[in-house]
């Protein structure tokens, strides 16, 4: 499986990247398709079958803009001595190595070149201090923490028609640190939830070796410890991506993003989940200004646009700035199609670090949303559940509701599936900087949909008969019983789970039960005397 997956990236991109190479990064961008190999007739040869049945369900044309850069081309970069490490199908471009010896500015082009651009200069130093969200101090578990952020968005209740099973979620980030070991995604791992990695910074490098950041975001959605911790989309399937180079800011970092973004396409991601944002780089002279945030003008931001166009949900952390000296939303949550996600509190009162939207005219409405981002229960990755901060994890904890939401509406297009969770918002219709529409109430949703008014919503499927120690059920499927700790202590197969159980065998003490139907889910507390 892992050889197919590398054989069809490797045909959609064309890396030839070495990690060996020194040099400075430059973006080349082509000015055309010209006299492309490849044909609207076999899209196969470009993209999966599953983005291909996307593109079906919700009526999206595979144009040109799907077509890999034509191979021509890059073969006639590398025999000017560049490195190619990427290519970008939507943007026509490669991100190429430039060696010290070579000054790109005696290159002579061919005609089919429009104009480079530096994204990362010679001989960086990483920095020693890491750029994204810090762990607070207070590891303390708080079960109330991972119940308050799911439920703010009403993901319990959403969790009994949908928890995202079958939906492919794109995670671009720093890393994973330890997601392959962490208790936390036992069952993901175990129902080959996680289809595969790529690294996009260091190629062939392994993900579960990088930042801890991308591992807390995870959690935030497929984090599944009953009685401790449940992403809003336990059942989901991820793509880990690493583009984030976390010791370092420069804008090849957005170039990285891309051509995740596309590789997540491309492999049939339904939804993208992106905690990362840029606006200021180690080298100020790069810096974005204040006009370039207009969701449209920055090629990472077109790239969040075109993904939407794609069929994809984007979801994107607003930023952290809302206390620094920049304040206002980062890219790509300033792109105008995706939604950028705010941070709140317990309360739902603005987070302090949460950047705010623009007033500029003719500026897009941002942020779009919110949600929580104050105490957010994680994991960083050390089998341990702590509060951390950061619109960070409010952008995954929507990301997954959205999976949830996919699920229930499949031939919906992204771009009206997202204007849904707009006007789920709790201001909605009213618009401000810091919450944009507000915290989507998908009880809202469901409640116009009628799932909360049919007979199995409102009817308890089972009760426990404290004397006779015996659990009674109806219309499930399937029941777990765990202890304080975490631990399965027994499990009742679906052919077995439409009777009365005896717990008389179970030791005195407090136990959690999870039931599971065709469409709910149900976990109740109870008492062992």
């Amino acid at each position: 499986m892992k050889f197919k997956i590398l054989l069809i990236f490797l045909i959609l991109s064309a890396r030839t990247f070495s990690n060996s190479i020194n040099g400075a990064y430059y973006w080349i961008q082509f000015k055309d398709k010209k006299n492309s190999p490849y044909s609207i007739e076999q899209p196969l040869e470009f993209l999966s079958q599953k983005s291909i049945d996307r593109r079906t369900r919700q009526q999206i044309a595979i144009d040109t803009s799907d077509f890999p850069v034509n191979p021509n081309y890059i073969q006639a970069i590398k025999q000017l001595g560049l490195s190619i490490k990427h290519t970008s199908r939507w943007h026509n471009g490669a991100l190429v190595i430039v060696p010290h010896e070579i000054n790109i500015d005696s290159i002579q082009f061919p005609s089919f070149v429009s104009h480079y651009q530096l994204r990362k200069p010679y001989n960086i130093n990483k920095s020693a201090s890491l750029k994204l969200d810090k762990k607070l101090k207070n590891k303390t578990l708080d079960y109330g923490d991972a119940k308050n952020q799911v439920a703010m968005l009403n993901g319990d209740l959403m969790h009994q028609f949908s928890q995202g099973k079958g939906i492919t979620i794109g995670i671009i980030d720093a890393g994973f640190k330890n997601t392959d070991i962490d208790v936390a995604f036992d069952s993901l791992r175990n129902r080959n939830g996680i289809l595969g990695t790529y690294d996009f910074v260091n190629p062939g490098n392994n993900v579960y070796n990088e930042h801890y950041h991308g591992t807390a975001v995870l959690s935030c959605i497929s984090g599944n410890i009953p009685g401790v911790l449940i992403g809003t989309a336990p059942k989901a399937n991820v793509w880990l991506l690493r583009s984030e180079d976390a010791s370092t800011e420069y804008p090849v970092e957005e170039d990285y993003w891309i051509v995740a973004a596309e590789f997540a396409d491309s492999v049939g991601c339904d939804v993208i989940n992106s905690s990362l944002g840029y606006s200021v780089f180690d080298d100020t002279t790069m810096n974005h200004s204040y006009t370039e945030l207009n969701g449209r003008s920055l090629r990472i931001s077109q790239a969040a646009n075109m993904a939407v166009n794609k069929g994809i949900i984007v979801c994107s952390s607003a930023g952290n700035e809302g206390n620094k000296d920049w304040h206002y939303i980062i890219a790509p949550a300033d792109a105008e199609n995706i939604l950028g996600v705010a941070a709140v509190d317990f309360e739902e009162n603005l987070s302090s670090f949460s950047s705010i939207g623009f007033t500029y005219e003719n500026f897009p409405m941002k942020p779009d949303v919110a949600a929580k981002g104050t105490a957010v229960s994680a994991t960083t990755g050390d089998n341990s559940i702590q509060n951390i901060n950061g619109t960070s994890f409010s952008s995954p904890l929507l990301a997954g509701m959205a999976a949830c939401l996919v699920k229930l509406e499949p031939n919906k297009t992204a771009s009206e599936l997202i204007q849904i969770i707009r006007s789920l918002g709790d201001s909605y219709p009213n618009h401000n900087v810091e919450k944009g529409y507000g915290v989507p109430k998908f009880e809202t949703y469901l409640k116009n949909q009628n799932y909360l008014g049919n007979e199995a919503y409102r009817t308890i499927p089972y009760s426990f008969d404290q004397k006779n120690n015996e659990l009674r059920t109806q219309n499930i499927s399937s029941i777990k019983i765990i202890n304080t700790s975490g631990q399965l202590l027994k499990e009742v197969k679906p052919n077995q789970a439409k009777s009365n159980i005896n717990l008389s065998s179970l030791d005195k003490g407090i136990y959690l039960v999870i039931l599971e139907g065709e469409r709910q889910m149900y976990s109740f507390k109870f008492l062992k005397k």
